[in-house]
């Protein structure tokens, strides 16, 4: 991801974009925060889903790119991931959104938890890196593959683990 490459994608002009963006540093955060922003809103449209089963898969399936605008955002993500490494500020939103999926994973077993979905003698630590380790891989391999038989797969693999939490 460069300013140049995002400017044309806006149909801006470079000097447009970094008059609003002087670095690539605040144009990541400030995309991520926007990434941020749509996720929870998305999310929180699904809060009313009355099948909690079907409230947590429709959650996660949030932060899947099935669709363009989903894409994008991993695209996002994926671009703040490369440039953590030689940048301490986006090393710490990146760390921030890793913790941010940590926690509404955890809180997504919970819901499954206290509609009885959620076999008792397993461990919710575990459970919490399973399901995070499941949405960011199959994430990153359908931003991979963008193929809508692979993406049926993934939403299928989504719903059968959440299947053998219960």
């Amino acid at each position: 991801m460069s300013i140049r490459a995002v400017a044309a994608e806006a149909g801006v002009s470079t000097g447009s974009l970094r008059y609003s963006f002087p670095s690539k540093t605040e144009l990541l955060v400030h995309a991520m925060s926007m990434v941020e922003t749509r996720v929870r809103s998305r999310i929180a449209g699904h809060v009313e889903i009355r099948d909690t089963r079907e409230m947590v898969l429709a959650m996660i399936l949030e932060f899947m790119p099935l669709d363009a605008e989903r894409r994008a955002e991993m695209d996002v993500n994926v671009a703040l991931i490369a440039q953590a490494g030689v940048d301490p500020h986006i090393a710490r939103v990146r760390d921030e959104a890793y913790a941010g999926l940590r926690e509404g994973s955890r809180l997504m077993l919970c819901r499954l938890q206290n509609a009885g979905l959620f076999r008792p003698e397993l461990d919710l630590d575990v459970e919490t890196t399973n399901l995070h380790a499941l949405i960011d891989g199959l994430a990153l391999h359908m931003l991979m593959r963008d193929d809508e038989a692979f993406n049926a797969e993934a939403v299928a693999s989504i719903a059968a683990h959440l299947d053998s939490l219960a």
